[in-house]
């Protein structure tokens, strides 16, 4: 390919861009430095009666996939908590409902279909809850439906009351400066 300006035969492909009809190609002369624009497509020699045909682009096919079945879920296996549950009348009725909604959300949660809990730890957990005062087992069933957890031990409510109620304010979380904080005169006058 010999450049226009000059003539020179020797050039290189500077950018090369696929179009619908083709490819073009900026070149630069090597030897004056000269930008040129050539357009490219493919020929075949067919013989000496029709000489060179152009071909045509090919034509992209769009592969059809076959649909696959969508698979239904199945309902988890294993105990499912109720409220009439004999084993609840040891909980705070408060707590009751709380603790229903967290053995059934935290189990499925974590197995998904394949889901195999018992009874027997279910009367497990309500026992480790029963066996709380009265106002840590709504919150330790509360906190568990938040958090999600697996299982609800008493130690976890400990973390649950060392964190800070914010009053509507942000709490920061440096020891020391919630000590001053109860220390400095409110402005709720």
């Amino acid at each position: 390919m010999k450049c226009p300006k000059c003539g020179h035969d020797k050039n290189r492909v500077v950018e090369t861009r696929a179009m619908p009809d083709g490819d073009r190609r900026i070149r630069q002369c090597q030897s004056c430095g000269k930008t040129f624009q050539t357009m490219e497509r493919i020929c075949v020699f067919i013989g000496r009666a029709a000489g060179y045909v152009e071909m045509a682009p090919p034509v992209p096919t769009l592969a059809v996939v076959p649909e696959q079945p969508k698979k239904v879920a199945k309902p988890a296996a294993g105990f499912v908590a109720h409220l009439n549950d004999a084993a609840l009348a040891a909980v705070m009725a408060d707590a009751q409902p709380f603790l229903v909604q967290w053995w059934n959300e935290s189990r499925r949660s974590k197995h998904k279909g394949n889901a195999t809990w018992t009874e027997a730890a279910w009367q497990a957990s309500v026992q480790r809850v029963a066996a709380l005062p009265l106002w840590q087992q709504q919150l330790l069933a509360q906190a568990g439906v938040e958090h999600g957890w697996q299982a609800l031990k008493p130690e976890y409510l400990k973390e649950e009351l060392a964190k800070p109620q914010a009053s509507g304010r942000p709490m920061p979380k440096d020891p020391a400066m919630l000590a001053a904080l109860e220390q400095w005169p409110s402005q709720t006058a």
